[in-house]
């Protein structure tokens, strides 16, 4: 009878013992670690479930922007100002569900990237409503006080861009106008006028719209922008 117990007791502790080694072994199989990531948030999906999100580089550099420099890291130009801590490298978007040890490797992929940690140009723009998934996104300048984004947001456990920053520049970040909806503003310095656009995003269909409200008072809209991103 000693010996049967014994039998069972071996059995069971191998079988803990496999199970504690087997999220190891995938860990060890991850094209990163979380502490390689210089960004990172947790993302939430349209139903609520969180996922963590990565922005790791590599042939990374780092530097303090300075006006005595005329390379990446000038404080002469859009993208900087003086004394903004700047990375520049080749980065990737990693996703990973918490409810495993996996790290997965998106398709998005940002070449010779400026990071300016001091303006966060990776941020968040968190869900406000039931429904609503997180907005993740990754800006650069384009110029004239205009910046453009790339719009992420989980789907069905994939990371799914939903706009390309190219196609709306904008001097206001996006702030939460409603579920799904989203406001951005636009000043054109040569007309000295700001101009508006109201996106409408799916999360279901990936899809999204955008109409170009004018106002009487655009002083007012912007005199109560809400900061909603992060």
């Amino acid at each position: 009878m000693k010996r049967c117990w014994k039998v069972i007791i071996s059995t069971v502790l191998l079988l803990v013992g496999f199970t504690a080694l087997k999220p190891t072994a995938e860990a060890a199989k991850n094209p990163i670690t979380p502490q390689q990531s210089r960004v990172t948030y947790t993302l939430k999906d349209a139903n609520g479930v969180p996922y963590k999100i990565y922005f790791a580089g590599v042939r990374e550099k780092k530097a303090i922007a300075s006006t005595d420099r005329n390379d990446w890291a000038s404080a002469n130009n859009s993208e900087a100002d003086k004394g903004d801590l700047l990375y520049t490298g080749n980065y990737t978007l990693y996703t990973h569900n918490p409810k495993t040890s996996h790290i997965k490797k998106s398709n998005f992929y940002y070449k010779s990237y400026l990071l300016n940690a001091t303006r966060k140009t990776v941020y968040t723009v968190p869900s406000r409503y039931k429904g609503q998934p997180d907005m993740l996104m990754v800006a650069y300048s384009m110029g004239d006080g205009y910046e453009g984004a790339d719009w992420f947001y989980m789907r069905n456990g994939i990371l799914t861009q939903i706009i390309y920053g190219d196609t709306l520049p904008h001097s206001k970040r996006p702030q939460v106008i409603g579920k799904n909806k989203y406001q951005t503003a636009m000043y054109d310095p040569d007309d000295h006028r700001w101009y508006f656009a109201n996106i409408t995003v799916n999360p279901t269909k990936a899809t999204q719209s955008r109409t170009f409200p004018e106002y009487n008072n655009p002083g007012a809209v912007l005199r109560n922008w809400k900061k909603h991103w992060q």
